[in-house]
């Protein structure tokens, strides 16, 4: 599942270009401070923070048409691939995952 995975340099465009997604946060990952002002907002709007096992629930009352773009962050990889399998077996064919989770993007991450 190597092909639903996005690294530091596509994650952060879709933050800094505002493009509309949702952003579902397992393992109380925490980037209040990556980002400010406008983007800072943004980020705030999109994300939806929830335990694994309530994912696909929350995701699915959000009522977003099965097209919509999710992106799946966790701590370290663990849990998100899984997460994005259930989304899509539950018809979100654009679900991905960030590689690495969190710490996948303070390896890329530039200071």
């Amino acid at each position: 599942m190597e092909f639903n995975s996005i690294g530091y340099f596509q994650f952060d465009n879709l933050i800094q270009t505002r493009t509309p997604f949702l952003l579902v946060i397992l393992d109380q990952v925490d980037l209040s401070d990556w980002y400010k002002s406008v983007t800072k907002m943004h980020l705030d709007n999109i994300s939806l923070h929830c335990q694994i096992e309530n994912v696909l629930e929350s995701v699915q009352s959000k009522n977003l048409p099965p097209h919509f773009a999710v992106v799946v962050l966790d701590r370290d990889e663990k849990s998100s691939p899984q997460v994005v399998a259930q989304l899509e077996s539950a018809g979100f064919i654009n679900s991905f995952f960030v590689k690495g989770g969190l710490n996948g993007l303070l390896s890329e991450r530039q200071p």
